[in-house]
């Protein structure tokens, strides 16, 4: 099956998340997207270029950015400072929670946990365990009112520097729409609309393959929303997810961080490779910060059964190897997708019961052949069982025990061309 951070990110796409993609592409308004400038990490950007230049959210997905939005202002900007919630605040937490906690994504978290725990996770249950990871407050290091939440979806201040802040819509909001956020607060002298200025790409080689995620240095000019007063924070470098809505994001820290669930800390999201980074508080309870760090394209199995979805423990990598795919075929794509085997090794390789999976989870059982040395053997996917996105993602070559014994990945950009092989 899928990654469990896959599945996540698959069933958020499908409700309130949004497509990620590049601004010279076309997007589609009826399910939303995002748009990251193509200038990114180029000679030509400058600190005025907008690293989300363009974003549509339908009406229906609205509600989930709408209330996430009236907490963004709730919080004490520097980290030392205690926080002091009023009943107005306490609400607002309670209906977000309430609206997110059975989204699709974040069911499909629940499941995971209940299956990996052994245990029933009731709705009371499930909501508890959101408000106790990110929204309970915790003491570290001196600061007493310290939140998930907090850190990894609104920022923080220590001394001149940003802690946290890796949710896309905030990013967004903060770099030209931060009105949206102060909900109609007054008494900010010198406030902005645009409060981010770009300080260069922090891409590594390969993420400009995939839209789903930024790598940045960024100075952020910082309202303390309970001083009235204005600071200019820097972060040298800081990563976020791009698409996946604030629901997305929580089910999968969720994941991450839950101690009886044991979720594998590197995902594989629309064929790129991330450590899903983690730091909980001291007494492990809550949820201190989550974030990606991108690896590159998903690079084949080792045998080292390392990788989420890799290879089992003991599982050798195989001489047979996926070394193509027509990924967009001219014309429909059903009884057209392609894949392509190569035997790189020396002797006959006997295929029965191998099987070709996707993305999604969804698997193709090969013929019964053998294969001989330096030969190739194509499949045609008919389309009933695994078939390739457009948009990305990773394929897995099973053997007749069940594992992964090769991947490949490709990205959104190379699947763009109708007709075109893609080679690995």
């Amino acid at each position: 099956m899928a990654g469990i951070y896959q599945e996540i990110w698959n069933a958020d796409q499908s409700q309130n998340g949004i497509d990620a993609i590049w601004d010279n592409e076309q997007g589609n308004e009826k399910s939303g997207f995002v748009m990251v400038n193509s200038k990114l990490g180029s000679d030509t950007a400058t600190p005025a270029l907008r690293v989300l230049s363009s974003v549509h959210i339908p009406e229906h997905k609205k509600t989930t950015y709408d209330l996430v939005t009236k907490l963004f202002n709730n919080y004490s900007l520097p980290e030392p400072r205690p926080e002091l919630e009023t009943p107005q605040e306490r609400q607002e937490v309670h209906n977000f929670v309430s609206a997110i906690v059975e989204t699709a994504p974040m069911q499909v978290a629940r499941d995971y946990i209940a299956r990996q725990t052994g245990t029933t996770v009731s709705n009371k249950r499930w909501y508890n365990t959101i408000i106790e990871m990110w929204f309970r407050r915790f003491s570290s290091g001196g600061d007493p009112g310290l939140s998930g939440f907090e850190h990894v979806v609104v920022g923080e201040q220590e001394k001149g520097n940003i802690q946290g802040y890796h949710f896309w819509w905030k990013y967004y909001l903060d770099d030209g729409y931060a009105d949206m956020i102060d909900n109609g607060i007054t008494g900010f002298e010198g406030l902005t609309d645009d409060r981010i200025t770009y300080h260069g790409s922090k891409n590594k080689v390969g993420q400009m393959s995939f839209p789903e995620s930024v790598t940045i240095s960024y100075k952020w000019t910082a309202p303390d929303y309970e001083t009235k007063e204005i600071r200019s924070l820097f972060k040298k470098i800081g990563g976020f997810f791009v698409g996946c809505s604030v629901e997305g994001l929580i089910a999968m820290g969720t994941v991450r961080a839950h101690l009886g669930a044991k979720a594998p800390h590197v995902a594989i999201i629309e064929g790129a490779r991330y450590d899903m980074k983690l730091y909980r508080s001291p007494n492990n309870q809550h949820i201190r910060t989550f974030y990606p760090i991108f690896q590159g394209p998903a690079d084949n199995v080792d045998g080292g059964g390392r990788e989420e979805g890799g290879t089992r423990p003991g599982a050798m990598a195989s001489q047979l190897r996926i070394v193509a795919a027509m990924v967009n075929p001219a014309g429909a794509d059903i009884g057209s997708e392609r894949i392509t085997l190569a035997n790189v090794g020396a002797v006959d390789m006997p295929v029965k019961n191998w099987q070709l999976r996707d993305k999604n989870g969804k698997s193709h059982q090969l013929e019964a052949i053998v294969i001989g040395p330096g030969n190739f053997h194509q499949i045609v996917l008919p389309g009933r069982s695994a078939q390739l996105s457009n948009k990305g993602g990773n394929i897995e070559l099973l053997d007749d025990q069940g594992d992964v014994v090769h991947q490949v990945s490709y990205s959104k950009i190379q699947a763009r061309n109708q007709g075109v092989t893609i080679l690995f």
